[in-house]
């Protein structure tokens, strides 16, 4: 296992313990990227599998030069003797003192790295006059595999920009990130910061996309004026009131689900999702797939094939079962009007085929069919597992939203009064018949004194 220096910034494939230099600006990696993009265009046009591609890709990368070539990318030992015509083999002695280097180029660009990050992380910073003028801020933390520039304007509309105020690398390869969300959404708080949420979705799409991986909305911190004056009072709006659904007591001879089959376990699954579900719109779907995945057998069971008529001469014959037929079979069962499906049918197919976002209002026409779909499920996959709930009531919530008012002091301390609190709120009801005794309290609400993350806080203009 001879030791070797290689040039460039690409390692044998070979080698062992190696210590290559970590700076993606470094002088072995100028023009490796544009090379190895060039390469994949090239393996691409000329191979389908990847196994002949791989070996044109190596073959390529090897027969083009780059200028990272001039310089020393890292050192290591490698097994046997065969070296590329990069690699120079080196005394012991050599590879000491090369690693050495390396090492303290290493820390010296992670130490500097580290320095250029705080000196660029300041929640502070305010935006543009443009964006300042369009009247609202929503500050939330965003974890994606994509870095923004710090407090440079990204677009999301005509109307909305965002911009990253502080980043944090975590060890899972993520990126967290505080960014600043400028938007119009009219004189209403509460309005405005469900359509500053909507802008984080959008920006977490966009990430997702641009970076070929996972990003979601870690929090969402609150939304304000975009900046302050002391002695001004000014409002802020977050998710802070609570939502409870007490807890209700579960005895061992209630479980009966012994022995499920792949339709009740899969039931079982999807409904448990919808009562989990952090949106109506996400609830809505998991109770109707919970009814669909049962639909079928339901048919099967009460004898209810679906007719058709043939084009020619227009007899009918059955074919298959009729889930509709189904459907209401199950809605029957929970004491609904079986012809509230056609309506259950196409929100469904708006929720998930259409082009409808979770705006507030479109949250208040699901929770007019929720409760409903939600029964029927609820109903349907306790009669299939062997389960009964052992409650009447559950309360299903969306946007729980909390206005205070708050006044900045010269010594810099905020005086936070609670305004109002407004939840968008639906209860699902059980027959009597189906459920347990057990009560369950819901209560909604906002715990004093307020807690508000300090971040959320927009600057004060002096």
């Amino acid at each position: 296992m001879p030791y070797i220096k290689y040039r460039g910034g690409r390692a044998p494939e070979s080698v062992k313990e190696a210590a290559s230099y970590e700076d993606p600006s470094a002088l072995c990696h100028q023009g490796l990227a544009k090379l190895s993009a060039d390469a994949r265009r090239f393996t691409e046009e000329l191979h389908s599998d990847g196994e002949g591609r791989a070996g044109a890709l190596r073959s390529y990368v090897a027969n083009h030069p780059y200028p990272g070539l001039e310089h020393v990318g890292g050192v290591g030992f490698v097994e046997g003797k065969a070296l590329r015509a990069i690699d120079e083999e080196i005394t012991a002695e050599e590879y000491e003192q090369l690693r050495g280097t390396i090492r303290r180029a290493n820390d010296e660009y992670r130490a500097k790295k580290t320095d250029n990050l705080l000196k660029n992380n300041d929640p502070l910073r305010r935006a543009s006059s443009v964006h300042e003028e369009l009247g609202w801020r929503t500050r939330v933390c965003v974890a994606s595999h994509t870095e923004l520039e710090h407090h440079v304007a990204y677009p999301l509309s005509e109307g909305a920009a965002a911009y990253l105020r502080v980043r944090q690398e975590t060890p899972s390869g993520a990126t967290l990130q505080l960014i600043d969300i400028y938007h119009d959404g009219g004189s209403d708080i509460e309005e405005a910061l469900l359509e500053g949420t909507d802008y984080a979705d959008m920006l977490a799409d966009f990430l997702a996309l641009v970076g070929y991986g996972a990003a979601h909305i870690v929090n969402v911190l609150g939304t304000t004026v975009p900046y302050c004056r002391v002695a001004e009072e000014f409002e802020i709006a977050t998710f802070g009131a609570s939502v409870l659904n007490t807890p209700v007591p579960v005895h061992p001879d209630q479980f009966g689900g012994y022995g499920l089959d792949q339709i009740g376990r899969l039931a079982l699954r999807h409904l448990r999702e919808g009562l989990s579900a952090p949106l109506p719109t996400a609830a809505f779907v998991a109770f109707w797939n919970a009814l669909e995945r049962q639909a079928e057998e339901e048919a099967r069971a009460k004898n209810l094939p679906r007719l058709v008529k043939c084009k020619d001469c227009g007899a009918e014959r059955a074919e298959g079962w009729d889930l509709k037929k189904g459907f209401e079979a199950m809605y029957a069962e929970a004491g609904l009007d079986p012809s509230l499906f056609d309506g259950h049918r196409k929100r469904r197919g708006v929720i998930q085929h259409g082009a409808k976002l979770p705006t507030a209002s479109y949250i208040d026409e699901v929770f007019q069919d929720l409760s409903q779909v939600q029964a029927a499920a609820v109903v349907a996959v306790a009669k299939r597992v062997g389960v009964a709930p052992g409650t009447i009531t559950y309360l299903s919530t969306s946007w729980p939203v909390a206005v205070f008012a708050c006044r900045a002091h010269e010594d810099r301390t905020v005086e936070v009064t609670f305004r109002r609190t407004s939840v968008r709120a639906g209860a699902g009801v059980l027959p009597q018949r189906v459920c347990g005794d057990a009560g369950r309290t819901v209560e909604l609400g906002v715990s004093l004194p307020p807690k508000i993350n300090p971040l959320a806080l927009p600057p004060v203009q002096r």
